[in-house]
């Protein structure tokens, strides 16, 4: 729907870290199986409001704040709002 995901660095080897820059348009969700074992992701919301889902808990993280999230299960972004949405993600996937 015209938003994006931009990795702006990473690292590479077996214990891997991501740092990502997304911007979702209202309406727009995504969902992901879940990443390797272990995996941790940091995110702070620059502007709107994030819907995360994360198992079955859902939460709405709003601007300035910041989410811890253990994402080896399934999860989602999404925008519910009526603004663009958009947040910095560190993504900390560990070799199993």
């Amino acid at each position: 729907k015209g938003g994006s995901a931009r990795l702006l660095a990473g690292s590479g080897g077996p214990d891997m870290i991501e740092l990502w820059l997304w911007e979702m348009l209202p309406g727009e969700k995504f969902e992901s199986a879940g990443h390797a074992s272990g995996t941790l992701e940091l995110l702070h919301i620059q502007s709107g409001t994030l819907t995360l889902g994360v198992k079955e808990s859902v939460l709405q993280v709003k601007t300035g704040f910041s989410v811890a999230a253990k994402t080896d299960v399934p999860h989602f972004y999404e925008n519910q709002g009526e603004q663009t949405l958009s947040f910095i993600m560190t993504v900390n996937e560990k070799a199993s």
